[in-house]
């Protein structure tokens, strides 16, 4: 159990060791008691994830500027990241984000997760040559964005090249978030997409006779020292104005400050 930054920062360097030595983890903090690893569209009927994604494009636009009509990849992530249930989840390329993340709300059973993508990719049959990921808008990587924005459902064409592919579509994918704001670029987001399985990843992975530790592991967090590792955090240049760069999380941070001394 996780108590520390420091803790943390050594249980990773432990873990990693037993991956492939260029091999650039993600991570995701969660709490609470809903399923891990589960995006929240899968307690939701088709038709209510569509309605959901194809409201918020018809009518953002009139609040921000939007990505264009075709760019179903882009719109996917800016919902996902305004708070839109879809079958992403969201991932960071920085491990005290992702702790920033777990602990930031005082939930109970907070935990981290650290995903090896490239494994994940070689799994559902998208390997690519580092550094190179799966593209969201093309081949393999659009199949996915398809499964949403199509009702979950997919042509005759989409099942052909998933057939040329050797694409398994029950494994969900990773790939980088194309960066539309600041918020993205502060929190180095990058995002996994679930296929036609909507269930946590580890039961996904385990269902498909996978050994979990091959691309994840799991580090849980001592509810108890919260206030010491957002301390340590803020030391660290982590805070909720770093994550979320605009003035009400800076008004946030200055009352953290004075509420510390």
């Amino acid at each position: 159990m996780i108590r520390t930054t420091i803790e943390f920062i050594k249980e990773i360097q432990k873990d990693l060791s037993k991956w492939e030595s260029k091999t650039k983890p993600w991570f995701r903090g969660e709490a609470g008691d809903d399923p891990p690893l589960c995006p929240k569209i899968a307690s939701f009927q088709h038709n209510k994830e569509n309605y959901l994604l194809q409201s918020f494009r018809r009518q953002a636009g009139g609040l921000a500027n939007v990505p264009h009509r075709e760019q179903t990849d882009m719109w996917l992530f800016m919902a996902q990241h305004y708070g839109v249930q879809t079958r992403l989840l969201d991932w960071t390329e920085g491990a005290l984000l992702a702790l920033y993340f777990a602990i930031n709300e005082g939930k109970p059973n907070p935990r981290i997760y650290m995903l090896n993508p490239r494994k994940l990719n070689d799994i559902a049959g998208l390997k690519t040559s580092p550094p190179n990921y799966p593209l969201s808008w093309f081949g393999g990587g659009s199949l996915y964005i398809s499964l949403a924005w199509q009702n979950r459902n997919l042509n005759d064409d989409q099942q052909n090249l998933m057939k040329e592919l050797n694409l398994s579509l029950k494994i969900p994918i990773a790939f980088p978030a194309t960066y539309q704001d600041q918020r993205m670029i502060a929190q180095r987001s990058c995002f996994t997409i679930h296929g036609l399985e909507l269930k946590p990843i580890q039961e996904i992975l385990t269902d498909n006779d996978i050994e979990l530790k091959k691309c994840l592991f799991e580090y849980t967090i001592d509810i108890r020292t919260r206030s010491l590792l957002l301390q340590e955090l803020s030391i660290l240049g982590i805070s909720a104005a770093t994550i979320f760069p605009d003035l009400d999380h800076l008004a946030r941070d200055l009352m953290s400050d004075i509420g510390s001394l």
